[in-house]
């Protein structure tokens, strides 16, 4: 019997791809993208200030992501080998090194924009290293993951604010934050049963982590009515406002039919670890497209929600494409 040839280290380019998941950055994008578009009401901010933001929750996020990889070097060397530190790839001080530097890159930016949205962001950071150090288990972990993206896209919707061009911040906005939190919640829980979280069955598992995931999407047209309703004439919707919520309405059915066909089918087929794989895959993928459903909420609003709309949509699919050359797993 012959052993297990060694894994081949990938291409320089493709292992620091992985390293620091490139193929989500467009989520991470639309996050800041959608959060700064409706805080302005969809108009385009008159500061550059809250743009420095994207950059600053680019290498907060993917700094936090190699960190996470050098944290699991151990394990992925018994579970994954192929991954880029343990295949030889990159090596573990520089995967290091990279996470350091994109994370103090990130919070650089994010004082630049102001001493709030520094502290703002230096609290998203704390809480991605506090996942990547101790964020075990199927509750802590999936909240911490939820608490990360909520504030990236609080970090967008308390824009103005944080960034000094209003004295009070908007915290209504932040329910759609609370909202997308869950909804990453959620996508995490499943997430962690493809992983082999533990050695029970599946049974029920992914059905009920997918449902909370189509729950969230069909909530974003009655959350974005409720914080941003009573913005218009007294309470009452206006014209402008109404036909964005008849788009996000329609953006989140589609993701959630979407996301109740792939229950249905994995309830009925008998969930396995690929099956859950591919699940995962397919919601992580529609990510940008949650935000983008945020987005139409202002769409007739003004141009930056329009903007940030279809950042999503080519976001989706730039993640799915992407995903295809630097795999997550």
């Amino acid at each position: 019997m012959t052993s297990a040839s060694p894994p081949i280290p990938s291409l320089p380019v493709v292992a620091m791809g992985r390293l620091i998941r490139v193929a989500l950055f467009p989520s991470a994008i639309s996050d800041l993208f959608v959060g700064i578009a409706i805080a302005h009401l969809g108009a385009w901010p008159s500061l550059a200030l809250p743009w420095l933001l994207i950059p600053a929750s680019l290498g907060v996020y993917h700094g936090a992501m190699a960190l996470n990889d050098w944290v699991d070097r151990e394990d992925d060397a018994r579970t994954r080998p192929d991954r880029p530190i343990p295949s030889g790839a990159i090596p573990a001080e520089l995967a290091l090194c990279i996470s350091l530097i994109l994370l103090t890159g990130g919070l650089m930016w994010a004082f630049a924009a102001g001493v709030y949205a520094g502290v703002w962001m230096l609290a998203v950071a704390a809480l991605a290293v506090l996942y990547d150090l101790v964020g075990r288990g199927p509750l802590l972990g999936p909240t911490l993951l939820g608490l990360c993206r909520a504030g990236n896209l609080g970090a967008g919707l308390m824009s103005p604010w944080l960034v000094g061009s209003i004295e009070q911040p908007r915290l209504k906005l932040l329910w759609l934050a609370v909202l997308y939190g869950a909804h990453v919640f959620f996508i995490s829980k499943l997430g962690r049963l493809e992983d082999d979280e533990d050695d029970a069955p599946l049974a029920s598992r992914p059905t009920n982590a997918l449902r909370g995931i189509a729950i969230t999407r069909l909530l974003i047209p009655v959350v974005g009515l409720a914080v941003l309703g009573a913005n218009a004439d007294g309470g009452s919707p206006s014209l402008k406002l109404s036909g964005g919520l008849v788009l996000a309405a329609g953006l989140a059915a589609r993701g959630g039919y979407l996301t109740i066909s792939t229950m249905a089918a994995g309830a009925q087929a008998g969930w396995t670890r690929a099956s859950v794989g591919r699940a995962t895959g397919q919601s992580l993928r529609g990510l940008p497209m949650f935000t983008g459903a945020i987005a139409s909420l202002g769409l007739l609003l003004g141009p930056a929600c329009v903007s940030a709309l279809l950042w999503g949509l080519f976001g989706a699919w730039l993640s799915g494409k992407l995903r295809a050359r630097f795999p997550l797993t």
